[in-house]
Formats: C-alpha cells, sequence, structure tokens
C-alpha cells in the first residue's frame, strides 16, 4: 500500500479530530522534535492519514472553500493593517509616556 503524504488526517493537533494535513513526514518530524517527550508516544499513535477511498468529502469543493476563506482573511487583515497603521504615531508616542525606561527597539524587548 502506498504511503499517503497529505489528504485528510485523525489528531494532526491535539485538539483537532480531523484535518488537512500537507506533508504527513513533516508532522511526525516536528512531534519528534518539539513536543513534550510524554506526550509523544500518544500523539504519534494517533496521528492518522484517511485513506483517499475512505473520505466521502468532495475534496475539490473543500479546497476551494478554504482557498476563498484564505483570500477573505487576507483581505480583512489587510484592511485591519492598512486602518492600525494610521495610528502607528500615535501609540509610539503614548508608548514613550506611560512605559518609560523600556527597551522597545521597535522589534523586540530583549536588548541583544
Amino acid at each position: 500500500m502506498e504511503k499517503i503524504k497529505s489528504g485528510f488526517a485523525f489528531h494532526c493537533h491535539h485538539d483537532v479530530l480531523v484535518e488537512w494535513v500537507y506533508d504527513f513526514d513533516e508532522r511526525v518530524k516536528v512531534i519528534k522534535l518539539y513536543k513534550p517527550k510524554k506526550e509523544r508516544p500518544l500523539r504519534l499513535r494517533l496521528f492518522k492519514m484517511i485513506p483517499t477511498d475512505r473520505s466521502t468529502i468532495n475534496l475539490t469543493k473543500f479546497l476551494d472553500a478554504r482557498d476563498k476563506a484564505w483570500k477573505s482573511y487576507a483581505m480583512a487583515r489587510e484592511a485591519y493593517t492598512k486602518e492600525f497603521n494610521k495610528h502607528t504615531k500615535y501609540f509610539i508616542e503614548l508608548h514613550k509616556e506611560l512605559c518609560p525606561n523600556c527597551p522597545w527597539d521597535g522589534k523586540t524587548i530583549f536588548l541583544k
């Protein structure tokens, strides 16, 4: 049987039953490297790709809906960022007033 690398899977993340996985092997690598050691055996045992012939979802419709949602999100995020950026100068001045002696350098509070 051919190994499925992308598609729907069970338990890719601990709090989601089924979701789309782009790269099974990459996710396994992330689990092995970054998840708490005590969680790894259970995560690896339960993380399973769903065989394509067992999925009843029309994949094309699913992917189209996902792409439409991401485009909507991107448009909303762009509008939010544009509006927020209009007020950057105000927040910088307010920060100087309310956070004296703050090490913020425009990117981080941690000094190098």
